[in-house]
C-alpha cells in the first residue's frame, strides 16, 4: 500500500476513535499480485475501556459475531454436501420427524440463502435461562420449530439468525460432533488457522487476549472471551449464527484461501472449488448467496467501489470482511463498536467511507 493511502487511512481511523465510533480497530487489506498476496495490516486504539483501559494488540481476539455464518457454518455445510450427508434439497421433514407441517418443506438451500421464512431474531435466551444448560439446546430446537414463519418458504429473502441457528443444530445432529470440533479439525487445521479462529467458550489456551464487548444481561460481568450474542451465550457459546472469535491474521488469511479457491489456485481438502463457487454466487432476486452477503445497489456497508462480484459479511459487534472476486482483493475491519454499549451505531456511516478509502484506485487483479 502506498504511503499516501496509508496516511488517509490513519487519519480516518484516528478521527473515528476521537468521535467514539469504536474504542479500537484492527484493519487489513490484501491484494493478489499475480504471484502472491500483498498485505497491509494495522491496529489502533483500545481493546477495553472499562473497568480499565487496555491498548489493542494486533494478536488480540475479536468476537466475530455473525462472521460465524460464512466462516464456520457455511464451510462445514460444504463438507457435508460434498460427502452427500446432506443435499441442498434436504428438507426439515427428513431431518426432524416431529417437524410441524408449515416447515416440513423448508430446505437446506432456503436456510442458507435466508429464504426459509423464519424471522430475523427472537430473544430465546430469556426463556432458555429457566432451564439447565444441558436442556437448553433441545428447548431451543423445539421453540424454533414452533416459531411462526414471517413469510412463505422460498418466496422472500429475509436475513435470519434463526435459520443459521437451525443449520448449526442440523450439522451437529448429522455428524454427532460439535461445531467447534468440526470447524477446527475439518476447516481450519488444514490451513494452519486452528489457533487463530476459535470458539472462545471451549478454547483452553489461557494465553489468548480477548477484545471486550458489553456487560452480560444476566450476570452483569463484562464480556471478554465470552460471546456477545445472548442466544449463543445461553447455550454455551457455540452456535451456527455466532460464537466464533478470531485474530485479524486468522480472518484475512482465511479470506485469502477462499479467494484462491474461487480462482482455482488451490483446493481445500474438505470441499471442491466448484461447490464453493456455487455458494459464493448471488441467488437470483436477492443480495444473498448461500451463506455470504453481496454489495447492495444502494447504501452498502462495502461502499461503492467493490465490484458486483464481491462477497462478504457483517458482524453485530463491529466486524466485517469483503472479498472482491473480480479485483482480487480483500478488506477486513474488526472493531469492538459494542463496547461498552450496543447503542453506539456510528459504525453504519463509517464502514462505507472506510471501504471506499481502501478501494480507491484499485483495478482488476492480475
Amino acid at each position: 500500500m502506498d504511503k499516501t493511502k496509508e496516511i488517509l487511512i490513519d487519519k480516518l481511523i484516528i478521527s473515528a476513535l476521537d468521535n467514539n465510533v469504536f474504542p479500537g480497530a484492527s484493519i487489513g487489506f490484501s491484494q493478489w499480485t499475480g504471484s502472491g498476496y500483498e498485505r497491509f495490516t494495522k491496529h489502533y486504539g483500545y481493546s477495553q475501556l472499562t473497568p480499565e483501559k487496555k491498548l489493542l494488540k494486533i494478536t488480540d481476539f475479536f468476537d466475530l459475531a455473525s462472521l460465524t455464518k460464512p466462516l464456520v457454518t457455511t464451510l462445514i455445510l460444504l463438507y457435508l454436501l460434498e460427502n452427500k450427508s446432506l443435499t441442498f434439497r434436504t428438507t426439515l421433514a427428513e431431518l426432524f420427524p416431529f417437524c410441524p407441517p408449515d416447515k416440513m418443506g423448508i430446505t437446506i438451500e432456503e436456510l442458507m440463502s435466508h429464504s426459509s421464512g423464519f424471522p430475523a431474531h427472537r430473544p430465546y435466551f430469556q426463556e432458555l435461562l429457566n432451564f439447565s444448560e444441558a436442556e437448553r439446546q433441545g428447548v431451543l430446537l423445539t421453540k424454533i420449530l414452533a416459531e411462526k414463519l414471517s413469510a412463505e418458504p422460498g418466496k422472500i429473502h429475509c436475513y435470519s439468525d434463526i435459520g443459521f441457528i437451525l443449520l448449526g443444530i442440523i450439522i451437529e445432529k448429522i455428524t454427532g460432533k460439535n461445531l467447534y470440533e468440526l470447524a477446527g479439525s475439518i476447516i481450519y487445521t488444514p490451513l494452519k488457522l486452528q489457533k487463530e479462529l476459535i470458539f472462545a467458550s471451549v478454547n483452553k489456551d489461557r494465553g489468548n487476549v480477548y477484545v471486550c464487548t458489553e456487560k452480560c444481561l444476566w450476570d452483569h460481568k463484562m464480556l471478554c472471551g465470552k460471546v456477545h450474542d445472548d442466544n449463543c451465550r445461553a447455550i454455551g457459546g457455540v452456535a451456527g449464527h455466532a460464537g466464533l472469535f478470531g485474530t485479524l491474521y486468522g480472518v484475512i488469511t482465511l479470506c485469502e484461501h477462499l479467494l484462491n479457491q474461487w480462482q482455482g489456485r488451490e483446493r481445500h481438502p474438505a470441499y471442491t472449488n466448484k461447490i464453493l463457487r456455487r455458494v459464493m454466487t448471488r441467488v437470483k432476486g436477492s443480495t444473498w448467496t448461500l451463506g455470504f452477503d453481496t454489495p447492495s445497489e444502494q447504501g452498502s456497508s462495502s461502499g461503492t467501489l467493490f465490484s458486483k462480484r464481491s462477497v462478504g459479511h457483517l458482524g453485530f459487534t463491529g466486524t466485517s470482511f469483503w472479498i472482491d472476486l473480480e479485483k482480487e482483493c480483500i478488506a477486513v475491519l474488526l472493531t469492538n463498536r459494542v463496547h461498552p454499549t450496543r447503542e453506539n451505531e456510528k459504525i453504519r456511516q463509517f464502514r462505507p467511507l472506510f471501504h471506499n478509502t481502501l478501494m480507491e484506485g484499485i483495478i482488476k487483479g492480475n
